[in-house]
């Protein structure tokens, strides 16, 4: 989630310890740990509770997470997960310094 509220500024991430705010997590309606409460305009729209959503395993990936965020609609998400945004801007970077590099009878 840490990687996700990076990229995601448009979304705010809170998270809290259930068993230190018994209050919020009963308010929330949490009653399986872990479980996101996907609120919005201030009011609760969906949750993912557990891991069955994402895979049945704690060790999902991130773009198994924003998908789902992507889903219900809390994060704006056009189609392509951040890691393959990373790449696509690595590779950009990596094709720009290789044609400075080459020689090349243009000039």
């Amino acid at each position: 989630m840490s990687i996700l509220a990076k990229q995601h500024i448009e979304t705010r991430f809170v998270k809290i310890q259930a068993e230190k705010s018994p209050f919020l997590a009963e308010r929330l309606k949490i009653v399986v740990l872990p479980t996101l409460a996907l609120l919005k305009n201030t009011k609760v729209d969906d949750y993912v509770a557990g891991f069955n959503e994402l895979g049945g395993k704690d060790d999902f990936s991130t773009d198994d997470l924003e998908d789902r965020l992507a889903r219900a609609q809390v994060i704006h998400y056009e189609g392509e997960s951040s890691s393959d945004k990373v790449k696509s801007m690595t590779q950009a970077r990596r094709s720009v310094r290789q044609s400075a590099n080459s020689d090349s009878d243009s000039e």
